[in-house]
């Protein structure tokens, strides 16, 4: 399997979203993120967050990604 499709895996399985880190624990090169944002398979929602370009951004889902142990409120 090559990394594009692992990264899709994983975004369908997280539904539609990805993290840095959870690239990196599956054995994947931050490389391959920035090659699928450039050819527009992905989207960067914010730092370290990436996200399939059909989904709605939703800030506060990215905050919590990136700040596990936060509690966050609107």
């Amino acid at each position: 399997m090559n990394k594009k499709a692992q990264i899709m895996e994983l975004i369908n399985e997280n539904n539609g979203t990805i993290t840095t880190a959870q690239i990196i624990k599956a054995g994947i090169s931050r490389g391959s993120l920035k090659y699928l944002v450039d050819k527009g398979v992905l989207e960067r929602s914010s730092r370290g967050v990436y996200i399939s370009p059909e989904l709605f951004d939703d800030e506060l889902f990215n905050i919590q990604s990136r700040f596990k142990k936060g509690c966050f409120f609107r």
